[in-house]
């Protein structure tokens, strides 16, 4: 039984950081296989521990990705494609709204 809400809106919030975002984009482009693959160039640390602590975990706990802590990998979990469905829909973290 999962401990998160699992209302059609609380599971659009959980992509709905610019983080989870990125997670879900990237695995859904094929850009995105390890943690290494989301982090940023000059906050590389800060966004390991961001993803480790928060985001990694609410998609994994999700069913929207599968991720492997010794590793570092992550790739899709069951619920892959509903979260993909809902990555264009979202705002752009980099500004504007995400192309189709």
């Amino acid at each position: 039984m999962s401990t998160i809400d699992e209302t059609p809106s609380a599971r659009t919030e959980t992509v709905a950081t610019a983080e989870c975002r990125r997670v879900v984009a990237g695995l859904a482009d094929g850009t995105v296989e390890t943690v290494a693959d989301l982090q940023v160039r000059g906050r590389a640390d800060e966004i390991a521990a961001e993803l480790r602590e928060s985001h990694l975990p609410a998609l994994e706990e999700a069913g929207y990705i599968e991720w492997d802590r010794e590793e570092g990998t992550i790739e899709p979990g069951p619920n892959f494609e509903e979260a993909a469905e809902h990555v264009a829909d979202l705002p752009d973290p980099d500004g504007g709204v995400a192309d189709d």
